[in-house]
């Protein structure tokens, strides 16, 4: 029931950011921006995502650390159709619950396939910190430092307590199960200590990665004729896509576009060729998930099972 809750509150809320931008915007003039998009440029961003989610599905393989783990082009195909999820359930991040569950099916521990794609995105996170300091130390006029701080600050800490993780004696009688999945997960966490280089070389390729997803969205920009300063991509890009798993919105539907338009705005971009773009994006997004749908729907005995 709350579960429910939740995602009416989220669809709700993608509704209101929704409504108010349409309002807000001559709809005409979005479509006819849309119009004039030059495809060239939004193949490269098709391709960006397309590098984004196989160096990501990669990256994801050598962090399960399984004796005996899925192949890799398994993990590549859970990965598109964990995309193809997130179009339709809450946050950015909601098809990794569909990638976690069918993983801890394939691997016979839930636990593990949780840590595993828990560190995927902290790690890819952490990346998306790192590209926005340097954005953001090679352009002036931005004042929002603080906020790159305080959202490490909260990865780190969530980090630091699994690493000196303090093993509860007293757990009161309904939280034992909570405390019993905690203690799992650290157990899980403990195995990449004696891991360490698939812990760097994997911060290595998600600053690359995450390059790859910035640029995605460049080219969106490119494609309606607007040329961003590059470094005020990698700024502002990493920051929007971080922002998106702390709005509740389905698939950053509303969300995106509020962001791009607080963004872009401060550098002259007009505010319906911004509303434009995070459509576009949005689209370009969608068209790469269908390589998903088509795994999810044609070769069920690979992913279903």
């Amino acid at each position: 029931m709350k579960d429910k809750i939740k995602l009416s509150l989220k669809i709700l809320i993608s509704i209101i950011l929704l409504s108010y931008i349409l309002m807000t915007n001559d709809i005409n003039n979005i479509l006819s921006i849309i119009s004039t998009s030059n495809l060239y440029f939004l193949l490269f961003s098709i391709l960006f995502i397309v590098i984004n989610y196989i160096f990501s599905s990669i990256r994801w393989y050598f962090l399960l650390l399984e004796k005996e783990k899925p192949g890799l082009i398994y993990m590549i195909k859970l990965y598109f159709v964990g995309s193809f999820f997130n179009n339709f359930l809450p946050t950015s991040i909601g098809g990794d619950a569909y990638k976690i569950y069918k993983l801890g099916e394939k691997i016979s521990s839930k636990t593990n396939a949780f840590t595993a794609t828990f560190l995927e995105r902290f790690i890819g996170m952490f990346a998306l910190i790192i590209i926005s300091l340097y954005g953001y130390l090679t352009f002036s006029g931005v004042e929002v430092l603080s906020f790159i701080f305080i959202f490490l600050l909260g990865l780190l800490s969530f980090f630091v307590f699994m690493i000196f993780y303090p093993k509860f004696t007293i757990k009161p009688a309904k939280l034992v199960k909570f405390f019993d999945i905690l203690d799992r997960i650290h157990s899980s966490f403990l195995r990449y200590r004696n891991n360490k280089k698939i812990i760097f070389y994997s911060l290595l390729s998600s600053i690359l990665i995450q390059v790859a997803s910035v640029l995605s969205q460049y080219f969106v920009f490119l494609s309606l004729n607007i040329e961003i300063p590059l470094n005020y991509s990698f700024f502002a890009f990493p920051l929007i896509f971080l922002s998106g798993y702390a709005i509740p919105s389905v698939n950053s539907l509303g969300s995106q576009e509020i962001l791009y338009t607080t963004f872009f705005s401060n550098i002259g971009i007009a505010a319906g060729t911004i509303i434009s773009a995070s459509f576009l994006y949005h689209f370009v997004r969608l068209v790469v998930s269908l390589v998903g749908a088509y795994f999810y729907i044609n070769d069920k005995e690979y992913i279903k099972k």
